[in-house]
């Protein structure tokens, strides 16, 4: 997409070059530099440096508009973002220091305004001779707007500061899991039953199972590389019952009983899952990480930030 921006801007901007900026972001990658750019309603009195930022899992927010600023050459900014602008993030503010943002919905606008005045032109692909194996990585994106992706509990940027690796390349990338629904009853202390469905997700990268109720998920699914796990990764139903027998298990508070002329107790009772009667159906689960682009590449999950081997 970097190359795409850069033609358009080449083409609606007036007077572009190209100078080189020795600027240690990993994020923000430079396009231009124009005089005149007739796209933007409010263009500055002077020059603008435009800049890209590529897709990934988290929005854009302040904490990387603060960062990209301290090594950002003076002047007036465009950044053209593939991710979502974050909602805390107050545009009007840097909009009166001359620093201006398009999302993807005004990033979309603008090639589709470019299409329209036939100024580029849209074209397919199509080589018989990519393999088999080229065309799956191609195809295997998150395109189905059906698959959850969870939302991630770390910002890799704070989590390379924190480790001292700040100077690291990384990719976005999805994990593949699996989310279960479970069919099944609860049977109390009295034999009385409860019918119950649970939501609990398979995660073959770390090795655990956790209640979906306790995780957050992202509103849209990024369109991001899956990397599926090792076959014998996954468990198969039998050793799943076992392993999820404890998530479902519960513990109520049962009836008051009294335990002397002026106090009661609160006898807390068993209600355990059957596990012989359940049913168990899954579906696609994504969870993001990055590929940290080292000589020995390691993951980190975009959850519990461990490292793992790539």
């Amino acid at each position: 997409m970097e190359s795409e921006i850069r033609n358009l801007i080449k083409l609606r901007g007036e007077n572009f070059h190209n100078q080189n900026y020795d600027f240690s972001s990993i994020d923000f990658n430079f396009i231009g530099k124009v005089d005149s750019l007739q796209d933007l309603e409010e263009f500055p009195s002077k020059s603008l440096f435009i800049w890209h930022v590529g897709e990934g899992i988290t929005t854009l927010n302040n904490f990387e508009i603060e960062r990209w600023s301290v090594d950002a050459p003076s002047g007036n900014h465009l950044i053209i973002s593939e991710r979502f602008i974050d909602d805390n993030l107050n545009t009007d503010n840097y909009r009166k220091n001359k620093i201006f943002f398009w999302g993807p919905n005004e990033l979309s606008q603008w090639f589709g305004r470019a299409i329209l005045n036939k100024e580029i032109q849209l074209s397919v692909i199509k080589d018989d001779k990519i393999d088999d194996e080229i065309s799956e990585t191609n195809l295997n994106k998150s395109t189905d707007s059906s698959i959850l992706t969870l939302k991630n509990n770390i910002e890799i940027s704070t989590w390379l500061s924190n480790k001292g690796l700040s100077g690291i390349t990384y990719s976005p990338i999805l994990l593949s899991s699996k989310l279960w629904e479970v069919d099944g009853e609860l049977i109390g202390p009295d034999g009385s039953v409860e019918k119950k469905r649970w939501k609990i997700i398979e995660d073959p990268w770390e090795n655990n199972f956790t209640m979906f109720s306790n995780v957050e998920v992202l509103p849209i699914s990024p369109s991001l590389r899956i990397v599926e796990p090792n076959i014998n990764f996954w468990k198969d139903k039998s050793q799943i019952i076992d392993i999820i027998a404890p998530l479902i298990n519960e513990k109520r508070q049962g009836k008051p009983k009294n335990a002397g002329l002026f106090t009661q107790s609160m006898v807390l009772q068993n209600w355990n899952f059957k596990t012989d009667s359940c049913n168990l159906h899954h579906k696609k689960l994504l969870i993001p990480a990055w590929i940290l682009n080292t000589e020995n590449r390691q993951l980190i999950h975009g959850i519990s930030g461990k490292k793992l081997p790539a």
